[in-house]
């Protein structure tokens, strides 16, 4: 069978994009999980759009949810031609019966124990609706990632493009917002450090990013895996937690391994909202002494904070910035909660009435679209603070002192070219992004749709 796995993106998708393009590992794995005797093609929309007239047998798409619009045009776009689509990833695993709307099958979590299966039958044309495997997927001997595949693998910009790595998944956390531990697990599953290093060392890139949402939360592993990249000679990013912060061994062995900068999720500065959506239990620093540890080893931190929970009032925006300058944060994420259905908070708000569109998603809303009805402000109070923020954090005064934050001489020219690159893009797509209706500003539980 002609085989083809696409990952959508927006058509404007500058508004979701970060500064750098980034190679992805989800689909190259799947490519190298599909059995012999077949042709397999990946489309990534956001390097290049998808040719519909293209033959092939089986469409796999991989779907988000903030991008489950998109993924429906293509499916029922070659439905239409007749070819059979299978859809996989968060949002199908989440929503699976919205997606069979849409296609002919989808996977219900990972991937690995069913997809062998699935393209047998599907050659059989005896597929399934539903492909769930009975177990987490057993990451050791995963296969060498097909990145061959990709048609980012020549793309040239401004920035090095990472190359995707994976050494772990599930994360042990349960926070409110947020569903990875309902759709991978929340027992913390490591690969065989061995098998990561021969990996890295396949890949003749220097850059790489790691994938796992936390790493590092195993820490023997992860030492032993630092360790072991010394000599390789990598340079990489990754996202973590303020935890790694709290292990001076972690950090200098992260350093010595090539690391550059972590995405690090600290979401709130007030301690009350940190406890309510359970972020992170008995967490040993301080969010001040973890960026100094983190910017005494030279790595440049992209710090997210998310605005909109029930115990934050009009004041935090201002606490924000004091803590974003005085920490002299690298770049700053800025978002508004959204949330996302499989998670505690969207089944809460639905429960209390507070949304105001239940299934936001099918309806094309932009990213930071305030989407329910916040307790400690109003809804033009948390909009217009979160607009006012950006624009305080993004300016190019606040920019440079942030720039000078860190001692001029951890920075290399490299990660001086990244700062400024991530910083300037950052700053260009969000301004614009602040220019998008708000549909619910000055709504009330009143206007709540069904």
């Amino acid at each position: 069978m002609n085989i083809k796995l696409i990952a959508p993106s927006l058509h404007h998708e500058d508004m979701l994009s970060t500064p750098f393009k980034l190679q992805r590992v989800n689909l190259p794995l799947l490519a190298a999980l599909t059995p012999p005797g077949h042709t397999i093609t990946i489309v990534e929309e956001a390097f290049a759009p998808d040719d519909i007239d293209q033959d092939v047998d089986l469409v796999g798409i991989t779907v988000l949810t903030e991008l489950a619009l998109r993924a429906y045009e293509i499916g029922d776009a070659y439905r239409k031609k007749g070819v059979k689509v299978v859809m996989g990833g968060i949002h199908p695993t989440i929503l699976p019966e919205e997606a069979l709307e849409h296609a002919d099958a989808v996977v219900v979590g990972e991937a690995e124990g069913v997809w062998g299966q699935l393209v047998a039958d599907a050659e059989l044309n005896q597929m399934k609706r539903i492909y769930q495997s009975d177990t987490a997927a057993n990451l050791d001997c995963l296969p060498m990632p097909q990145r061959n595949l990709l048609p980012g693998s020549h793309y040239q910009g401004r920035l090095p493009m990472p190359i995707g790595v994976e050494t772990s998944r599930g994360c042990p956390y349960d926070c409110e917002f947020c569903c990875i531990g309902q759709t991978l697990g929340q027992r913390y599953r490591v690969r065989p450090v061995h098998e990561v290093i021969a990996e890295i060392a396949s890949i003749a890139s220097r850059d790489l990013f790691f994938v796992d949402d936390a790493l590092g939360l195993n820490r023997e592993s992860a030492k032993k895996l630092f360790t072991e990249m010394i000599p390789l000679g990598k340079r990489w990013l990754a996202q973590g937690t303020v935890s790694l912060a709290e292990d001076l061994e972690l950090l200098g062995l992260m350093k010595r391994a090539g690391c550059m900068g972590l995405l690090v999720g600290f979401e709130s500065v007030q301690k009350d909202t940190q406890d309510d959506v359970n972020k992170i239990k008995n967490l040993k620093i301080g969010y001040d002494e973890a960026m100094h540890r983190f910017h005494n080893e030279g790595f440049g931190i992209l710090g997210c904070f998310v605005f909109g929970f029930d115990f934050e009032n009009k004041g935090l925006f201002d606490q924000t910035l004091e803590f974003i300058m005085r920490s002299h944060m690298d770049c700053v994420q800025l978002r508004i909660l959204t949330p996302y259905p499989g998670t505690r908070l969207y089944k809460r708000l639905k429960s209390e009435d507070r949304l105001f569109d239940h299934d936001w998603w099918l309806h094309g809303h932009p990213p930071d679209t305030l989407l329910y009805q916040p307790l400690g402000m109003t809804a033009d109070e948390l909009i217009s603070g979160f607009v006012r923020l950006n624009r305080q954090v993004y300016s190019i005064g606040a920019m440079t002192k942030r720039f000078f934050g860190m001692t001029p001489w951890k920075r290399t020219l490299f990660g001086c070219l990244v700062y400024a690159g991530i910083n300037l893009s950052t700053r260009k797509r969000y301004f614009k992004s602040l220019k998008n209706p708000q549909p619910f500003s000055g709504a009330s539980l009143a206007c709540v749709t069904g």
